[in-house]
């Protein structure tokens, strides 16, 4: 097991339990966004984006995945609402 932060790259190549390792000890928690099977949380670490994708009716996860696209944040910012700190 790879204690120390991996690169995005070497992220994807490892097991799904070493992923899982990583997120927990290592990712910072951004946000998470739900459709009609999945509850997905997004992560940051070391300069790239994870998706942790939990089904909910299976209660599991069934995927852990890193990009370094900033197109994966896209479908959370809709869940974003700033109109509160406008009004301070």
């Amino acid at each position: 097991m790879i204690k120390d932060i991996p690169s995005e790259e070497l992220f994807n190549q490892l097991n799904f339990d070493e992923k899982a390792w990583h997120v927990w000890h290592h990712a910072n928690f951004m946000i998470v966004r739900q459709n009609k099977q999945y509850r997905v949380n997004l992560y940051h670490m070391k300069g790239y984006y994870i998706q942790l994708w939990y089904h909910v009716k299976r209660n599991r996860i069934d995927k852990i995945a890193a990009t370094k696209s900033n197109r994966v944040i896209r479908p959370y910012l809709d869940l974003i609402d700033i109109n509160k700190l406008l009004q301070n």
